[in-house]
């Protein structure tokens, strides 16, 4: 091996490297979104439960996608690292397909090189590579392909043709559109290859294909009598512009104006730097052009109108861009300096970037571990979960059997949830939904409502057979005049959890004389000094105490700091015209032994 070909093979291995690190980068540190979650527990289950499923039939992704999650959650398990990991891998194919389409269609390394940099710190290709779907696959076998085709027409050999159709194959059977670039291959022959020789091997390759693809074009029948209708947008053509173009470069929309205004600029830049590769350039214009007019044409009559729709195009618009930055000759010219705006749209795509990394900005799918810590922690087996809105990341998370259910659209609320008050002890209403709200507290004793993780967690609980509390005791609280006044009979601690670090607390009291004097109960939790030197001393909203089951809310500020340590969960009563500590209820234990003017509950350590 020669000193250049080493150097080479030496750079190629460091920019795939570098995409590999970036798409390994915190690949499971966010957790499941819905769709990706559907995919772990639907697309990769057992071919024989995909055909007996009822969603297959109107699932619009070829049978290839299905197959090759089975096999890998097969061999991989299912896993958030795990499952991610295969799209990771797709994509990375991208790299070489890129640098090997660069060379074939400029013949330059250089172009090959910089398009290979652009595809690896993409962050739209990022952020599809480390999510369970078929998008990132098809964006790195699909530019395969299409070199393989390139590379087939070039040489006319046999061979090269059968290596274009299985490449090919693979491409069609993990995404339908992938029609879309066979029509720029025939294209491409008709404007580019028109020897006849090539142009026959090209339909006997086809002809092959087509052989091969009728369990693909028999699914896609089914699928398109199915009443699919698509789940994004509409067609909408200033869209191309203001939303795909900035997305599909930068990862993410523009502001107004800039959303108009750098589009704009970079399809005037790409032009002016382009001038000289003219027919190069236009084909890979053609390259984009083709699908995206065909998925306008697509999006009249179904919501498909999405950039990710378009993600095979992306290899194009990064080499046109790479093509566009390096100049033809190596003389100097003032009009080389233009082309350098160009990078504006990779600045903008690390910011883009950095943010999708940044534990503090959004993040594609919400705290479900969370949720599951709080609910696992807190809701008992027999409790009923109730989603305001269906996601399957749900059952992915959560598998401690709780029974659930899902509020449907367009059907009465009280209709759904009057047979399941009827039924369950407890309900837990995760979402916001004012209907199911005003319902439930109407109906059942409102206890516990969180915020965390970008969820809220409302829970609910029967009047009627008040629940048994998790720790049964027996100590009365005693006025020193008046004798006996309450019993606690048992109490129950909610919290904290790895969700929320919130604590409900539900007493349960017995009343056993008649107050001639108003009380007041009170939760206290208290513990070793804070950041700011003040010791800690939360407490819930004091209140009467109410026969059956009362509820005390502690921590449910966020922004309180905690020390770390152990803290003491006391309670007492007093009353409600002396709030002073001297004039606090004696505690007496089942024996009567004098506790004091407070009762210890449990002890909570804080790390």
């Amino acid at each position: 091996m020669n000193q250049g070909r080493a150097r080479w093979l030496l750079v190629m291995t460091l920019v795939l490297a570098l995409a590999f690190v970036l798409r390994a980068h915190r690949l499971d540190s966010i957790p499941l979104r819905g769709d990706e979650a559907f995919a772990v527990r639907y697309w990769a289950s057992s071919p024989a439960d995909v055909l007996d499923s009822e969603w297959a039939a109107s699932e619009p992704h070829p049978v290839g996608t299905y197959l090759s999650f089975w096999a890998w959650k097969s061999a991989a398990g299912e896993s958030e690292f795990a499952m991610r990991y295969l799209p990771l891998l797709g994509n990375l194919l991208g790299v070489a397909a890129v640098v090997a389409l660069g060379r074939r269609i400029f013949h330059d390394n250089r172009i090959a090189l910089l398009g290979a940099l652009l595809w690896a710190a993409n962050p739209f290709l990022i952020w599809h590579a480390q999510d369970v779907r078929n998008y990132a696959l098809w964006s790195g076998v699909s530019p395969l392909a299409l070199w393989l085709f390139l590379r087939a027409a070039d040489s006319n050999r046999p061979r090269d043709w059968a290596w274009y159709v299985v490449a090919e194959v693979c491409a069609l059977y993990l995404f339908f559109l992938e029609a879309f670039l066979l029509v720029v291959q025939a294209l491409y022959l008709l404007a580019v290859r028109r020897s006849r020789p090539v142009i026959q091997r090209a339909v006997m390759a086809w002809l092959v294909l087509g052989l091969l693809l009728i369990p693909w074009l028999l699914q896609a029948w089914w699928v398109s009598g199915s009443g699919y209708t698509g789940t994004v947008r509409d067609a909408n053509l200033p869209d191309l512009l203001t939303w795909f173009l900035p997305v599909l470069l930068t990862g993410g929309e523009l502001p107004s104006p800039w959303h108009t205004v750098l589009p704009l600029a970079w399809l005037a830049l790409v032009a002016w730097g382009l001038y000289r590769r003219a027919w190069r350039g236009m084909w890979l214009a053609g390259w984009i052009l083709v699908p995206t007019a065909l998925l306008l044409v697509a999006a009249t009559r179904m919501s498909v109108f999405h950039p990710r729709y378009l993600i095979t195009v992306t290899p194009a618009l990064l080499l046109m861009m790479a093509a566009a930055l390096l100049p033809t000759t190596r003389r100097w010219q003032p009009g080389n300096l233009l082309p350098l705006a160009l990078l504006a749209m990779p600045l903008i795509g690390f910011s883009t970037l950095a943010d999708y990394y940044d534990d503090d900005g959004d993040t594609k799918s919400p705290g479900w571990p969370d949720l599951a810590a709080y609910l696992e922690a807190r809701a008992d087996p027999s409790d009923l979960i109730v989603q305001v809105f269906a996601d399957p990341a749900y059952g992915y998370y959560l598998r401690g059997g709780n029974p659930e259910f899902s509020l449907m659209n367009g059907v009465d609320v009280g209709a759904q949830l009057r047979p399941e008050v009827a039924f369950y002890d407890t309900i837990w209403l995760v979402g916001r939904e004012p209907q199911a709200e005003a319902f439930l507290a109407a109906h059942m004793q409102p206890i516990s409502q969180h915020s965390f993780s970008d969820f809220d967690v409302l829970q609910y609980r029967s009047w009627e057979g008040v629940d048994q509390p998790a720790i049964a005791c027996n100590i009365t609280f005693h006025d020193g005049r008046l004798g006996e006044i309450v019993r606690l009979t048992g109490y129950t601690i909610q919290g904290p959890d790895d969700g929320t670090r919130a604590i409900t607390v539900l007493l349960y009291w017995d009343l056993l004389t008649p107050q001639a004097v108003d009380y007041n109960a009170f939760v206290h939790l208290l513990g070793p000094p804070r950041p700011d030197g003040n010791i800690l001393w939360d407490q819930g909203q004091d209140h009467a105490p109410a026969p059956g089951r009362d509820v005390f809310h502690l921590l449910d500020d966020p922004a309180l700091e905690l020390a770390p340590g152990a803290y003491t969960l006391a309670i007492g009563l007093y009353p409600a015209a002396d709030p002073s500590a001297d004039a606090r209820l004696s505690v007496l234990d089942s024996g009567d032994d004098d506790l004091g003017s407070s009762y210890q509950l449990t002890t909570i350590t804080f790390n």
